[in-house]
């Protein structure tokens, strides 16, 4: 089972490459989709910028400008790696939903 946040992620990931970026996106722009997806506290936007360097490696650091501007570079390897093994977790889900629901079809068929 996969957790809301890591979902969140994904999705905060899906709008950066719907916006046009690509190769690298600055900490602000980070901060706006993050507070217009999910929340603007100050503290739910630090968590969701230390989930996606730190804890999915989804973002890398590349450099700090002197205004306190960081540039991320988007690891998209990373990304979809992440994502085929959720979808992987879904699809068995799936098959197991599957398998019971036939189950009960043919048990109801039996009555």
């Amino acid at each position: 089972m996969v957790s809301k946040a890591f979902r969140k992620c994904v999705e905060i990931i899906e709008e950066i490459l719907k916006q046009g970026y690509r190769l690298q996106i600055p900490s602000t722009h980070i901060e706006r989709i993050i507070k217009l997806h999910i929340g603007a506290d100050k503290r739910t936007i630090e968590k969701y910028t230390r989930m996606l360097t730190e804890d999915f490696h989804f973002l890398e650091t590349t450099a700090k400008n002197p205004l306190g501007i960081t540039i991320y570079r988007i690891d998209i390897p990373t990304i979809e790696q992440h994502v085929s093994e959720h979808m992987k977790e879904k699809l068995r889900q799936l098959t197991l939903l599957d398998v019971r629901l036939r189950g009960e079809e043919v048990n109801a068929e039996k009555v």
